[in-house]
């Protein structure tokens, strides 16, 4: 499989310690990795850290392949579990420009913490560890009598009475060696939480060779120098317990690697003992994302030591991973390293236009990304006091630290906080006591990939299979379907069967449950279809994985102050008392609707459009009405006349593909709620057989009844488009029920039904007297920007108790760089 961009940056000119290089082979294998083994993370954005039973998560996912947006995967699987591993909800998302947005319900009944997975098809082929896992902490009401609840935080603090005290060693680049002086790392917890300690380093005689203490959360480095026929350890008190560990036992022979980072590139150190064999020369390569950066021979041949520089200025914020080998390519020594600890993000200003935490109040915020490429961000707002801050990472630490290497880090959103030396000195801590092992060289040097069980999906795919009929009788033959969506939408597809009689209708966009209707083309009478048996199926995964998730994942959550504890829990029993959120919320909106006057536009809207076509106008969607504009009908075509009304929307109709776009990003075209995209043929209009995209030029524009804009990206019933949609409704149109008479038909499922966030417009006149209690105010997972909208303004109301409001901002843009924003409003 091919990638759809090319890193050339990150080909940096090796700096060789010799004139010749002939080990091509370290190069070709990472060339495979990297175009053949991609490998996607994860990072997912809640609307909060905290929840009550019975409320609901939103969330958006972000999909990336090493330091660009993913374009391998179109679909994302996410699973809500308890601690058992059971699965309480399991959704699947279409992934639109690198990323998707969904939403989960927690059980009423829910005790203890949740747990979120999210993963691609992709995803699973490589090393379970890598798929993305979070615990969501839950508030955990006791029962009450009328009085308001005790309420505690249910298991978010996983340590008891019981030690469970550990300290790790890591001898730098891998093993200690007999006379040669070795960097030595540790690491000290106690059940996963950082604590400090300090100790001696003792020989077997009990000599204090050196002391070592914890520099930063639990963290340290020592210097050693160990002899043969020693076995030292460590020995410390620890709450008044004299404690002891045995270090690594140093080998006979070997070597050490040793690694620092300063300024803009890597300064390495090779060291053997005099009584190793000497290598001729030992190879030093250095690959990033499965992209080899380095590669260099260095000749040990004649001394003990050799040294170099490794260039980084040109490499992306990340980590590296230098492995040294032998002549004969077997691995020595290993070392990860952060590098270029800035330059990730880009900036985002936010501006309160209009603040007011009074009951109600109307809020505006201004978003402004002063950047040309296309920007992706979504934004969460939340009562301040409700949701505690969090401390187990961001959309910077997970996608460019924690989704890399394996074992729990501490806190890992601190090292970025700020880019000071010492945060630096101390993510090299957290560099030298973990792993990075997407692949193992050893495996690698012997041929043994990953095994591809599963492709990429290109969104949803109808794949089948024709059984009974020979090739003789499949030779030249097409499968003509037509599926019809719950909103009694309907598209009409067709495919040629292969000699072996598969057929795959790919790359749509469909939700909920959809009947498929199919029979062999030019068939009319069913003659060949009624002898062939048909296997058709969807290619959206049919179980959940069923993992436990591991204790680790309670490391990271801690325990409420008791002013946050004590607001859950008044909200809780308010919203006990008062229905929940969400029950309110549908009343609220019932209300607003029942009290409305229906305009020409409403009533067009319930007669012709459905799902998510149906979005009432605002600040995303628009709609045109021909009566409300005289040009509209005098215009030579629908696209001319849109062309000189939506900024941002270029035409090119000697193009192939995407002839239509808004925003640089290919837009979706949509003949009453039909793709314009879809491959093969497309319903009759009045006795004219719609043949391909320019299909849409040629609607008399008195034909049109109304047409809705949706601004990228658009997620539609049939399909979707990271550029938005343009919807164009017919007066006539012939449903094609009459088409699919006799069919045979499967239900095939699609997509989990989109959630809309409700926030609501308390400008209205109509308003409910039902109290408001919403913990999160406003939910957007899309806002995009671009050089023609660097600056957006969202409009959201206070609930009828908050005081303080917490905005968080992350997001990306289109190369890769990421942005994060948290601000209080009081």
């Amino acid at each position: 499989m091919k990638t759809n961009h090319l890193r050339t940056y990150l080909l940096v000119v090796a700096v060789f310690l010799c004139s010749n290089i002939r080990a091509q082979r370290f190069t070709a294998l990472l060339k495979t990795l990297a175009i053949d083994y991609p490998q996607e993370k994860l990072y997912l954005q809640f609307d909060r850290t905290l929840y009550n039973p019975g409320e609901t998560i939103w969330f958006k996912a972000y999909l990336f392949e090493g330091q660009f947006p993913s374009q391998i995967s179109k679909t994302l699987y996410a699973e809500l579990t308890d601690a058992k591993g059971k699965v309480l909800q399991c959704i699947t998302l279409p992934v639109v420009m690198s990323s998707a947005a969904g939403s989960m319900n927690i059980p009423a009944d829910v005790s203890g913490p949740v747990f979120v997975r999210s993963y691609t098809k992709w995803m699973l082929n490589f090393d379970s560890s890598f798929l993305y896992i979070k615990a969501i902490s839950i508030i955990a009401p006791q029962k009450t009598t009328g009085k308001l609840p005790v309420t505690s935080l249910s298991k978010t603090n996983p340590v008891t009475t019981s030690s469970s005290f550990s300290v790790q060693f890591f001898p730098e680049g891998g093993d200690l060696v007999q006379g040669v002086e070795s960097r030595v790392a540790f690491k000290a917890t106690n059940n996963g939480i950082p604590v400090k300690i300090a100790g001696d380093i003792l020989d077997s005689k009990g000599g204090k060779i050196t002391s070592f203490a914890s520099i930063h959360d639990g963290m340290g480095t020592f210097i050693l120098q160990p002899q043969g026929g020693e076995q030292y350890k460590a020995v410390w008190n620890q709450q008044g317990q004299n404690l002891e560990k045995l270090l690594p036992t140093a080998k006979e022979n070997g070597i050490v690697l040793e690694a620092d980072y300063y300024g803009n590139q890597i300064e390495f150190k090779i060291k053997r003992s005099s009584n190793t064999p000497a290598y001729p020369f030992v190879y030093v390569v250095v690959q990033m994302h499965q992209q080899q950066v380095y590669k260099a021979k260095a000749y040990m041949g004649k001394t003990l030591t050799a040294t170099g520089i490794i260039p980084t200025e040109n490499l992306p914020a990340g980590i590296v991973q230098v492995t040294i080998f032998t002549p004969d390519e077997q691995p020595l020594a290993e070392r990860i390293i952060f590098v270029n600890l800035s330059g990730y993000s880009f900036i985002t200003n936010l501006n309160a236009v209009v603040s007011d935490t009074a009951k109600r109040g109307k809020n505006v915020i201004q978003i402004e990304v002063p950047d040309t490429l296309s920007c992706n961000i979504s934004v969460a707002i939340t009562d301040a006091d409700l949701s505690p801050g969090q401390s187990d990472g961001n959309i910077y630490s997970q996608l460019l630290l924690t989704g890399d290497i394996k074992g729990y880090i501490f806190n890992p959103s601190y090292y970025f906080s700020n880019d000071a030396d010492s945060v630096a000195n101390h993510l090299d801590l957290v560099m030298m006591t973990n792993g990075w092992r997407r692949f193992k060289w050893e495996e690698v040097m012997t041929g043994h990939f990953p095994k591809l069980n599963y492709i990429p999906e290109n969104y949803i795919s109808i794949e089948g299979q024709v059984q009974g009929l020979n090739k003789t009788l499949l030779s030249g033959k097409e499968i003509n379907g037509i599926l019809e969506l719950k909103s009694k939408k309907k598209e009409f597809l067709n495919t040629p069967v292969q000699p072996e009689g598969k057929f795959t209708f790919s790359g749509m966009i469909f939700y909920d449950t959809a009947k498929f209707f199919y029979q062999f083309n030019k068939d009319k009478k069913k003659t060949l279809t009624s002898r062939a048996g048909f296997d058709i199926k969807s290619s959206l995964l049919k179980e959940p994985l069923h993992l436990q998730p591991g204790n680790s994942l309670l490391w990271g959550l801690r325990e409420s102050d008791t002013a946050t504890l004590t607001k859950n829990k008044d909200v809780l029993y308010k919203q006990q008392l008062n229905g929940f959120v969400s029950q309110k919320i549908k009343t609220l909106k019932m209300v607003v609707v029942t009290t409305k006057i229906k305009t020409k536009q409403d009533l067009l809207d319930e007669e012709y459009t459905s799902g998510a076509f149906r979005n009432d106008p605002g600040e995303h969607s628009r709609t045109i009405l021909p009566e409300d504009d005289p040009a509209f009908l005098s215009s030579q075509n629908l696209i001319s006349y849109l062309q000189n009304r939506i900024a941002g929307l270029q035409i090119d109709l000697s193009r192939t593909e995407n002839a239509v776009t808004w925003r640089g990003l290919a837009t979706s075209l949509f003949v009453n709620e039909i793709s314009q995209e879809a491959l093969g043929f497309t319903p009759p209009y009045e006795g004219k057989i719609i043949q391909d995209d320019s299909y849409i030029l040629t609607i008399p524009m008195s034909d049109v009844v109304m047409v809705k804009i949706f601004d990228p990206p658009f997620f539609g019933d049939w399909g979707g488009g990271p550029g938005g949609a343009i919807a164009v409704y017919l007066k006539k149109a012939r449903t094609g029920n009459q088409m699919m008479k006799g069919l045979d038909y499967t239900l095939l499922p699609g997509y989990s039904p989109v959630r809309e966030f409700y926030s609501p417009d308390y400008s209205s006149p109509a308003q409910s007297d039902i109290a408001d209690y919403r913990p999160t105010l406003y939910w957007n997972p899309f806002v995009i920007t671009d050089k023609n909208h660097q600056r957006i303004e969202l409009t959201f109301y206070n609930n009828d108790i908050t005081k303080k409001m917490k905005v968080i901002i992350e997001g990306c843009n289109e190369n890769g760089k990421l942005t994060r924003v948290e601000r209080i409003l009081e």
